[in-house]
């Protein structure tokens, strides 16, 4: 709304509920206020909530410390490790950096200029899928030092939308891949609230970030219409089967204490790093009951064979154990018996099995 100067609004400047006031060529503009819109991440609080205290900050430094970072800042004016080209004064290049450790989890204030800039690399992988079950970018290479790697998506748009880059928002800001992995399905849904929808348009931007020094790579962006398969090879993608400490149910049937167990997608190959601890049970094996949506996860039952070892008498004996899940009535067991080697009741089962079979 914009509105010709009035006796009563004569000088006026500043809002005033939802009316902002401001003086522009010698009259008067009346606008509505606006306000932010869109969904705020856990990551953009952090970020924001940081910002002010960071500015503050940069007052406080010493003249060395202000004149290296007047330094470091000569030399990133137009280089694109912001994903734009742009000249930063010491004060935003404080600000930027230190913002960008805040959402990676990092609490102490980079004070101390970087030596020098960081060459951060783009963000690599082979394939990826938006379906409504799964957000996924595969063949991500592990990148050298211990970059984090900082996901943004939209919400769904039309399929005709062409660009809308400016309503991606931070899902996740600290990916690091697994097994070449990067799955954003549940940080997807954690943040928008519902899974993608099939046929809707999604803007996605990745790029790493060190969180030592808060310097970023270049955004890599892609977008997709939801749709099962994925982008490159129309294959279907889906989350990896998992056994995680979170699926154990807690009562008196407990002897697993730490359970970590993957499948290999679209292969026999299993991973386990399970810990178990049974003195207070007369058994030989580690077990723990796990809920029914975790049961039902493999899609069946599943046996392996399993290396692990024992240490509750001060030293370490091997073992071989029978990796298995059953069913009885409403229960459902996560089970490591033993088959081989001394027993130990406090111990550890771990390793990859070549020999995964499924079971009917």
């Amino acid at each position: 709304m914009i509105a010709l100067p009035s006796i009563a609004f004569e000088g006026f400047s500043g809002s005033a509920k939802g009316v902002t006031a401001r003086r522009v060529g010698g009259r008067n503009i009346l606008s509505v206020r606006s306000y932010p819109t869109g969904y705020v991440t856990v990551a953009q609080v952090v970020r924001r909530s940081a910002l002010s205290k960071i500015s503050k900050a940069y007052k406080n430094l010493t003249d060395d410390q202000m004149k290296a970072w007047e330094q470091l800042a000569e030399h990133t004016a137009g280089a694109s490790v912001f994903g734009q080209k742009a000249k930063l004064s010491a004060h935003n290049l404080f600000v930027r950096l230190n913002t960008n450790r805040a959402y990676c989890g990092e609490s102490i204030l980079l004070e101390a200029a970087p030596a020098s800039i960081v060459a951060i690399p783009a963000v690599d992988f082979t394939d990826f899928c938006i379906s409504e079950n799964c957000v996924m970018f595969i063949g991500v290479p592990d990148p050298e030092g211990e970059l984090k790697l900082v996901a943004k998506m939209s919400d769904g748009q039309s399929s005709g939308v062409s660009n809308a880059w400016g309503k991606t928002v931070i899902i996740s800001p600290d990916k690091v891949p697994d097994w070449g992995e990067i799955d954003l399905t549940d940080a997807f849904k954690a943040v928008m609230g519902h899974s993608p929808i099939n046929g809707q348009k999604y803007f996605v931007e990745l790029y790493w970030i060190d969180p030592v020094t808060g310097f970023t790579g270049v955004p890599v962006q892609v977008s997709w219409i939801c749709q099962d398969g994925s982008a490159h090879t129309g294959r279907a993608m889906a989350k990896r089967t998992t056994f995680k400490n979170s699926d154990i149910v807690d009562n008196e049937n407990k002897f697993i204490t730490d359970l970590d167990v993957e499948f290999a997608q679209g292969s026999t190959i299993v991973t386990a790093d399970i810990k178990y601890d049974a003195t207070k049970h007369n058994v030989q094996e580690a077990l723990c009951d796990i809920t029914k949506a975790a049961y039902d996860r493999a899609g069946k039952k599943f046996t392996s064979v399993m290396l692990g070892r024992s240490n509750g008498n001060g030293g370490y004996m091997p073992h071989f154990f029978n990796m298995y899940t059953y069913d009885w009535g409403s229960q459902y067991r996560f089970v490591c018996a033993k088959r081989g080697g001394m027993w130990g009741k406090i111990g550890e089962v771990f390793g990859t099995s070549l020999t995964f079979e499924f079971v009917n």
